[in-house]
């Protein structure tokens, strides 16, 4: 039995759902602005995902066969490639945001610490390599989860200044894209079939998506622990 009627609804729900509740953003706004925590983030954000995005992208557009769904992707996949402006392409500006925390990377921050963005990288991959209506619904909650996410990041950042301007171009890009996207998001589940197969796929893509972002955060706020237990005492 489904447990959603459309696939409308699953993008009301996770749009009900508040990422700025999850215990590493409550975390981050009760203390200073950590910018260890922020370079631990970012970095497994940037291996996680941003890397290989595109290839989800257009292994998407490559399976799905209405060309009007394929036309919603394509059109993010152009804004992830900077719509022809290479400077502008996302994974560039994050390796510079990246590069601009480098000097906060903990001394004592070891391999482990990328343990997130890797699981998060072969969890997405094994997402984009299934049904095509699956892969729609992971980007429906993607992009519903990113937006959430990047005003979390963008609120933690305006209580900063020390990170040089030009490194912020990343952000300020998806906070505005990620809620257009967001956007297409509904209009990407009014063309699922109602038939009952693309529905079960598009749900199950859409929640096991929304869980391996979750629990990315998880295991990003571990890893913060970790490094902040093991730091050397400066005492």
């Amino acid at each position: 039995m489904l447990q959603a009627t459309s696939a409308e609804r699953l993008v009301q729900e996770f749009g009900g759902r508040a990422v700025s509740d999850h215990p590493l953003f409550l975390e981050m706004r009760s203390q200073p602005v950590d910018h260890a925590a922020l370079w631990i983030l970012l970095a497994n954000l940037e291996l996680g995902i941003s890397s290989q995005f595109v290839v989800w992208l257009a292994r998407a557009i490559e399976a799905i066969d209405d060309r009007r769904i394929a036309s919603l992707i394509a059109k993010q996949l152009n804004d992830e490639l900077g719509n022809g402006e290479f400077p502008e392409i996302h994974s560039v500006l994050l390796q510079r945001f990246v590069r601009a925390l480098e000097r906060w990377r903990p001394a004592n921050a070891d391999d482990a610490v990328f343990q997130p963005g890797l699981r998060l990288r072969a969890s997405e991959d094994a997402l984009f390599g299934s049904d095509a209506y699956t892969m729609v619904g992971a980007l429906m909650t993607s992009e519903i989860f990113a937006s959430k996410m990047d005003r979390c990041l963008g609120d933690e950042i305006r209580r900063q200044n020390q990170i040089e301007l030009g490194a912020l171009r990343w952000l300020e890009l998806h906070e505005t894209l990620e809620i257009e996207h967001a956007g297409d998001s509904l209009e990407l589940a009014r063309l699922v079939p109602a038939r009952e197969a693309a529905l079960e796929a598009t749900t199950h893509g859409a929640r096991e998506q929304w869980n391996v972002l979750w629990r990315f955060l998880d295991e990003v706020l571990e890893q913060i622990r970790r490094v902040r237990a093991s730091a050397p005492s400066t005492t």
